[in-house]
């Protein structure tokens, strides 16, 4: 009997900027050109590019050939992470660590209409202009957006501090024209739920300068409400600063090492936790294949010291650390200075971290992560893309297909829901869902399933059937999903 893995349908729909995979210390003092003796940059490169400034016949310029000659030397490192800036590269790379750009303030997602509008910030033209969650962007500048990437809308949005831009938005059945001015918006890189029971939720979305202050007030609100139980997710987290993965670890660390770092002369140093303290509930980590660099120095020490329990997929695999260094002719370069290990000599560079419970899927993960939280049951609503938990809304969402008058959800999140095991079986071409009474298959033919994209989505009517703790609803827009618990 063969089996394989049901290929999992989940977004975790956030989508504000994209960010580099870093591990920054704090920039250097001193530029680099003043760090190289001044004998040493003239030479062979120095005379080339005069000749070829001189006589080649395209008539190039010198800052086209030191720009070539610069990405020349870097290519030749065959180092990813290591990185020439210009002086606007730089701005919109620090922009990207600190979460903050020029644009109108919504954190946005992917719809057939256009672009959803996830949250709305405050303080943001956005929120002046009276867009809420749930609108969708239909057009920018009088051009639809419909079936466009959500990078290539946001490109259409920001620009220019100061400067206008123009949208139209869908809802409900309303259509109405936004006209906004730009401005510096400072996305929070960390937002916190409590659901019932006393289980906290804490969302890291970068590794910025104010993350590890963000956090730290957070968690002491939620302790304020009576927190038992945490899940902190860091799920599509790219990374950041080391200082704010180094004060994060203390708030779970009472003191240690961080990681233990190798640089080019093979000598270990150690990054140290110091004035931390432990907490006195489990918590449980959450990440993903994206889950990278500061995320993986955090959830690395965590783990290793046994003070959280990892939920997830296997981790990026960036285990370096880079400087910046401002250059006397403007821009950066981001140099790669050390690898890093884990408290117990872990690697991480090229390898990742394996979790302690792997799970597929965003949602699946989620639940997982709240079960073991101590959630007991679980009432989930589902409005086009947007998804709540208790009433709460959530980052992840999944597609669900309405057909004939029935409703199919992918099977992993009503395996997730069930809290059961499921596989696709290729020889009976069927899914299988386990639980501790034996297997169930659900099968094509009969209509009591739907493949999509690779994906299996179950008729609910008939998989409740077979496991009635789970009660459902729909009225076409939205799906409501409800749990008996034990």
């Amino acid at each position: 009997m063969k089996m394989k893995r049901l290929r999992p349908l989940f977004w975790r729909k956030s989508v504000s900027v994209v960010l580099s995979l870093s591990l920054l210390l704090p920039a250097a003092s001193s530029a680099l050109a003043d760090e190289i003796p001044a004998g040493t940059r003239s030479g062979k490169v120095q005379e080339v590019m005069d000749l070829l400034e001189k006589h080649h016949v395209s008539a190039p310029s010198r800052k086209k050939l030191e720009d070539a000659a610069v990405e020349a030397m870097i290519a030749a490192l065959d180092d990813p992470y290591t990185d020439y800036f210009t002086p606007e590269e730089l701005q919109q790379f620090t922009s990207s660590i600190e979460n903050n750009y020029v644009g109108i303030g919504v954190r946005i997602s992917e719809d057939p209409l256009g672009i959803y509008i996830e949250e709305v910030f405050d303080g943001s033209p956005a929120k002046s202009a009276g867009l809420m969650p749930g609108d969708i962007i239909v057009a920018v500048e009088g051009e639809s957006v419909a079936g466009m990437k959500s990078t290539d809308v946001t490109s259409k949005i920001v620009g220019p501090e100061g400067t206008k831009v123009n949208v139209t938005v869908l809802r409900g059945e309303e259509r109405s024209d936004k006209q906004m001015t730009r401005q510096a918006v400072h996305i929070p890189p960390v937002s916190s739920r409590m659901f019932s029971g006393g289980i906290g939720y804490i969302e890291v979305t970068t590794f910025s300068s104010d993350a590890d202050e963000m956090m730290g007030e957070q968690l002491d609100a939620l302790k304020s409400q009576g927190l038992k139980s945490l899940v902190v997710d860091l799920r599509d987290n790219p990374g950041g600063l080391l200082d704010t993965a180094q004060q994060m670890a203390a708030m779970f660390v009472e003191k240690g090492v961080l990681i233990h770092t190798r640089n080019r002369d093979n000598i270990n140093n150690q990054v140290e936790i110091s004035g931390g303290e432990k907490q006195p509930f489990p918590v449980y980590f959450l990440v993903n294949e994206m889950s990278a660099s500061a995320s993986e120095v955090l959830t690395g020490a965590l783990q290793d010291y046994g003070v959280v329990t990892v939920i997830g997929q296997k981790t990026f695999g960036k285990g370096s650390v880079q400087n910046m260094h401002e250059l006397s002719s403007g821009g950066a370069l981001k140099i790669t200075i050390e690898e890093y290990l884990t408290p117990k000599l872990r690697k991480v560079n090229q390898v990742g971290l394996e979790p302690d419970i792997k799970v597929e899927g965003s949602v699946p993960q989620l639940l997982k992560a709240l079960r073991l939280a101590g959630m007991k049951s679980f009432d989930l609503t589902l409005r086009g893309q947007t998804l709540e938990v208790e009433g709460q809304l959530v980052s992840d969402w999944f597609d669900v297909v309405r057909q004939d008058g029935k409703l199919y959800v992918p099977a992993r999140v009503l395996a997730a829901l069930a809290d059961i095991g499921v596989l696709w079986n290729e020889e009976k071409r069927a899914v299988e869902l386990t639980s501790k009474d034996g297997s169930v298959s659900f099968v094509p033919e009969g209509q009591q399933v739907q493949l999509k994209d690779g994906t299996s989505y179950v008729d609910i009517a008939a998989f409740t059937a077979k496991f009635p703790g789970i009660s459902w609803t729909d009225d076409g827009r939205k799906a409501t999903f409800r749990t008996s618990g034990e």
